[in-house]
C-alpha cells in the first residue's frame, strides 16, 4: 500500500510539471513569435554626397593690423592747456594745432631775447666799421661776435622750447577720444589723443614660425576676423630677412584696403603650406571619432528583403582641413560615395538606414 501510494502521488507531480512546463513553453515561444515580427532597429540621418576638389593645405596666424598713418599725441613738457582747437574724433588738416599749451612766459623771453640780439648786431656792425678805420680793438669785436653767438643759441633754445608747447598735426587724419579740457594741468609724457590718417590702406604685420611656410613678397594671404568672417586678400610687401631671437619667427607685413579695419585689431592670416592637391569634402556633421580616429559612414544598398534600403558602412579617413563648415578628408572614400551627415552620430558600422529626405518612402 505504502508502494503504490508513493507511485501515485509521484506520477501526479511529474503530470504536474509537465503541464506547467508546456504551458510555460508555450508563452515562450508566443513572446518570441512576436518579438520576431517586429521591425529591426534602423536610424534616420540625413545625407550628402562626397565630393572631389581641390585643397590648398593652409596655417592660421593671427595678424595685427597697423595704420599706415598713427602716432600718440602727447605733451613734451609740463603746461596747462590754454587751446584744444578740435573735438574729439575730429578731422584735421596737416599742420593744424592740435594741443597749445601755456607759453605767454617763453615767448616774452623769446621777444626780449630778440630785441637784445638785434642791439648786439648793432653795435657788432659799429664796431666792425670802427676796425675797418682803426678805431676799435679785435677783442671788442671778438667780444659782442660770441654774445651774438650766445644769444643766438638761446633763442633756438626758446623756440624749441615753444615748439614743445604747441602740437601740430603731422598729417591729414582723424583724432581719438580724449577728456582733457581748456585749462588742465598737463604732465611731461602725458597722453591727449591719438591721430590716425585717414587712408583706406591698412598693414598687417604677423609672424610666421620657423618651419610653417615660406612667404615671399608678392604672395597673397586671406584675412578673417575673429568670428572667421572673410575680410579680403591681403599682398605682401615685407618679408624679414633674420628670425626674431627667442620664438624662431620671422616677420612678415601685407596691405590691404579695409578701412574697416582698425589700428591694433587682431586679425587671423591664412598662409599656405603646401601645394595644392586632391581631397574629398563632406559636411562637418559627417565627420565621426573614436579611439581609432576619424571615420565617415558610407551608405550602400541594403540586401534584398531588407526592412530599409540602406545599411551603414565605416569608413577610415583622415582629416586635412575644416573650413566653412565643411571637412577635407582623405582616405578609403571615393567621389560622389553617398555618406551620413547629420544624425550619423547614431549609426554603427552595418546598420540600417533610411535617409531623412526619403524616410516617407522607406
Amino acid at each position: 500500500m505504502r508502494i503504490g501510494s508513493w507511485l501515485l502521488t509521484i506520477t501526479g507531480c511529474l503530470a504536474i510539471s509537465v503541464g506547467l512546463a508546456s504551458i510555460k513553453y508555450s508563452q515562450i515561444s508566443a513572446a518570441m513569435a512576436m518579438a520576431e515580427s517586429f521591425p529591426p532597429g534602423y536610424s534616420v540621418v540625413s545625407t550628402a554626397t562626397a565630393e572631389s576638389v581641390q585643397w590648398t593645405p593652409i596655417r592660421r596666424l593671427t595678424g595685427t593690423v597697423r595704420a599706415i598713418h598713427f602716432v600718440s599725441i602727447a605733451a613734451e613738457s609740463v603746461g596747462r592747456v590754454t587751446a584744444l582747437p578740435f573735438a574729439a574724433g575730429e578731422q584735421v588738416p596737416q599742420g593744424a594745432v592740435i594741443l597749445q599749451l601755456f607759453n605767454e612766459d617763453v615767448r616774452a623771453q623769446r621777444d626780449a631775447l630778440i630785441s637784445d640780439l638785434e642791439l648786439v648786431k648793432l653795435q657788432l656792425s659799429r664796431v666792425e666799421r670802427l676796425k675797418k678805420e682803426s678805431l676799435a680793438s679785435q677783442d671788442q669785436l671778438d667780444s659782442l661776435l660770441a654774445r651774438a653767438q650766445s644769444q643766438q643759441a638761446r633763442l633756438a633754445a626758446l623756440e624749441a622750447q615753444i615748439s614743445r608747447l604747441t602740437i601740430h598735426a603731422p598729417f591729414d587724419g582723424q583724432l581719438g577720444i580724449y577728456r582733457q579740457n581748456v585749462s588742465d594741468l598737463m604732465q611731461a609724457g602725458e597722453v591727449l589723443t591719438t591721430l590716425i590718417g585717414i587712408e583706406d590702406t591698412r598693414w598687417i604685420d604677423f609672424k610666421v614660425p620657423q618651419g610653417v611656410a615660406n612667404v615671399a613678397e608678392g604672395d597673397s594671404v586671406r584675412l578673417l576676423d575673429l568670428d572667421n568672417n572673410f575680410i579680403g586678400e591681403a599682398v605682401v610687401i615685407a618679408v624679414a630677412e633674420a628670425y626674431s631671437s627667442g620664438i624662431r619667427a620671422y616677420d612678415v607685413r601685407a596691405t590691404i584696403d579695409a578701412s574697416q579695419l582698425r589700428h591694433g585689431e587682431l586679425v587671423q592670416i591664412e598662409v599656405r603650406t603646401g601645394p595644392r592637391q586632391v581631397t574629398i569634402k563632406v559636411p562637418n556633421q559627417a565627420l565621426r571619432w573614436d579611439i581609432d580616429g576619424p571615420h565617415v559612414f558610407v551608405l550602400n544598398a541594403a540586401e534584398a528583403g531588407a526592412f530599409k534600403p540602406y545599411r551603414a558602412a565605416l569608413r577610415r579617413v583622415e582629416l586635412l582641413d575644416e573650413r566653412a563648415g565643411n571637412v577635407f578628408i582623405r582616405g578609403d572614400l571615393a567621389d560622389g560615395e553617398t555618406v551620413a551627415s547629420i544624425g550619423a552620430f547614431k549609426l554603427a558600422d552595418g546598420d540600417l538606414v533610411a535617409r531623412k529626405d526619403k524616410a516617407s518612402q522607406g
